[in-house]
């Protein structure tokens, strides 16, 4: 083979590889860590997150919920959020060794403006980090799982169990034992098993997208759950009232506390035992006021002809014998 003028094929040639992902900028992955995400101004406390761990000054995000036109392109950027009840405040740790960018600055991010509590390491997303969602307190991943082995790894952590390599820490809490332990930094006591507990800052792509699709997911949720919860409470108001004190003695009285609207003690009663209304009966009664009155200057046999039927009504023999004989005294 060779010195034919053709090529020699290679295993780059015959074997085709995965193609390597693109890799991230060091200086786009830092500003991050260094800018608003909203106004790209420097972060200054206080500084907030929203559900897919991205950072904003608060003062901005505040301006873009009062005009969202303020900012062109916030659609894009914080278009999920639906108000401040979405966002978390953190507490941040200030770098000692940060100082503000200056025009006449070589570099002017050499610096992130916040580092780890715990193991003093600068925030500028070349190690993880994630926020404890309870008080909002900010730890570099590795750091916060040194002090608290059985810390959940949050929305990523997948559901099989005995999964831990020989490495990883075990925890050392039992089930007897009580959930909830204190904030390394502030003191505060939280849950670390549920996935919910913490939030990473500025996570990929991938798990943003993830984040995002929880979030629709609770808010659906939420929503379905309000409208079922008006509908049985419109139901509930439909069915009955609940039981007041009045209506409580009532019932002991061995009384009904709210009768029917068809009961008969209520038709009798309102009715003068007829069954019919009251303005029914009162047209009746002045009809038959006004017949008695036109019967006055009437002779008897005019009256006995607007005289009930039933009225003075003989047996059969009588009327028999009273029309055919003439009973002689």
């Amino acid at each position: 083979m060779g010195a034919d003028g053709g090529s020699i094929p290679d295993r780059r040639d015959l074997v085709r590889t995965k193609a390597q992902a693109g890799t991230t900028d060091k200086s786009l992955l830092r500003e991050l860590y260094v800018l608003c995400a909203l106004s790209k101004k420097p972060l200054n406390r206080p500084v907030v997150t929203d559900p897919l761990g991205k950072l904003y000054n608060k003062d901005a995000i505040l301006e873009y919920f009062i005009d969202k036109s303020k900012y062109g392109d916030g659609e894009q950027i914080c278009g999920h959020l639906k108000g401040i009840k979405d966002l978390i405040n953190l507490n941040l740790t200030p770098n000692p060794e940060y100082a503000p960018p200056t025009a006449t600055a070589v570099s002017q991010y050499t610096k992130t403006p916040f580092i780890c509590p715990l193991s003093m390491r600068e925030m500028s997303g070349v190690i993880p980090f994630i926020a404890i969602k309870s008080c909002g307190c900010v730890f570099s991943d590795a750091a916060i799982r040194g002090i608290i082995p059985n810390l959940t790894k949050g929305i990523t952590a997948k559901t099989i169990e005995n999964e831990l390599t020989p490495e990883q820490p075990k925890s050392v809490i039992s089930e007897g034992d009580n959930k909830e332990i204190a904030c390394p930094n502030c003191g505060k006591s939280f849950d670390p098993r549920p996935t919910s507990a913490i939030l990473p800052i500025n996570p990929p792509k991938e798990t943003q997208d993830l984040l995002l699709e929880n979030l629709l997911i609770a808010r659906a949720s939420a929503k379905s759950s309000k409208k079922r919860k008006n509908a049985e409470k419109i139901d509930g108001d439909s069915i009955g009232k609940p039981v007041t004190k009045a209506s409580k003695i009532s019932a002991e009285d061995g009384k009904s506390p709210i009768p029917r609207v068809n009961s008969p003690s209520i038709s009798a009663n309102s009715n003068g035992g007829s069954g019919m209304p009251r303005s029914v009966q009162e047209k009746l009664a002045e009809q038959e006021r006004k017949r008695l009155k036109a019967q006055e200057g009437m002779s008897e046999a005019v009256k006995a002809m607007f005289k009930p039927k039933n009225e003075g009504k003989k047996s059969g023999a009588d009327e028999f014998f009273g029309r055919t004989f003439t009973r002689v005294s």
